[in-house]
């Protein structure tokens, strides 16, 4: 598994570092770090910051590398180019007036590349809980496969959790949810039936899994749950081009997560499964790399 994590300066940068070389301990990834700096910048600020970022990944063999341009195109370039598995990124809580017209590094990179993409905008010092979300079809495995592969890796207790529309005035409380949920597993709709799959899929792998439904607005309900509940990582799936009218997980929900989550989420793309290294095969990388732990 390769992993290219993006810095851009200390330290802003420490989260991004930290977490993300915590995910490559957990998978044993060969890392590449990258600093981007503008075509008329010294070399000497950069090369501060590779050799910080270096040092923080500690044991880790990593690569570093320095581009000259945007940041934006840059990071997406060298993602494209570089065979990589998965992409980390930070994020700001405060956007600049740029980001706020053309949009963010990570909503860029999260939008625009096919690698699966890990935001960090406030790092974890583990990964001991993940919230797995999907929207309920069968399309949103490969969030559940990857997610379920990390947390195992991690040994990480897992969420799946499915957000269904607004909360009628007869649902109250978090008992009344617990009871629809348990109704809704006895019935063989479609959102059941992705429900059972995922959970038994996630158990077989050895992972403490809890099943959870949650109804409202689902980019709210999420981050709602993600902070009540105090995870360490969100998976959501990226957006499909060719997504269907009422597809829960759709740009503006993981646009949103990404953009308002205080803790790292995991954009996993469904276009993994078309490439080289298929999603299979990574998933069973990580499974063996979790073994080895």
């Amino acid at each position: 598994m390769n992993i290219l994590i993006c810095v851009a300066g200390m330290p802003y940068s420490v989260p991004t570092v930290q977490f993300g070389g915590l995910v490559a301990r957990l998978t044993g990834a060969n890392v590449v770090i990258l600093n981007v700096e503008g075509v008329e910048a010294q070399s000497a600020a950069g090369e501060s910051t590779l050799a910080t970022a270096h040092d923080m990944l500690g044991d880790l063999d990593a690569q570093t590398k320095t581009t000259h341009g945007a940041p934006g195109p840059e990071i997406l370039s060298e993602a494209r180019a570089g065979g990589y598995d998965l992409v980390v990124v930070g994020a700001s809580d405060v956007l600049s007036i740029g980001e706020l017209l053309t949009g963010s590094i990570a909503r860029r990179a999260v939008r625009r590349l096919q690698e699966s993409v890990l935001v960090v905008r406030i790092g974890r010092p583990a990964l001991q809980k993940m919230l797995i979300c999907t929207g309920g079809r069968a399309e949103d495995l490969p969030v559940i496969q990857m997610g379920g592969a990390l947390a195992q890796a991690a040994g990480a207790h897992v969420t799946l959790m499915h957000v269904s529309g607004p909360v009628p005035s007869m649902y109250q409380g978090l008992r009344v949810m617990k009871e629809e949920l348990a109704e809704l597993l006895r019935t063989d709709t479609p959102v059941a039936v992705h429900l059972r799959e995922g959970a038994a899929l996630l158990r077989q792998q050895g992972l403490r899994t809890d099943l959870k439904l949650r109804r409202g607005t689902v980019a709210s309900e999420i981050l709602r749950e993600a902070d009540e509940g105090d995870y360490d990582l969100i998976a959501v799936g990226a957006t499909r081009s060719d997504r269907q009218a009422g597809d829960l997980l759709t740009v503006d929900v993981t646009r949103q997560v990404v953009d308002r989550a205080l803790r790292p989420v995991l954009v996993v793309h469904r276009k993994l499964q078309s490439r080289n290294l298929s999603l299979r095969n990574l998933w069973r990388a990580l499974v063996q790399a979790g073994r080895r732990e």
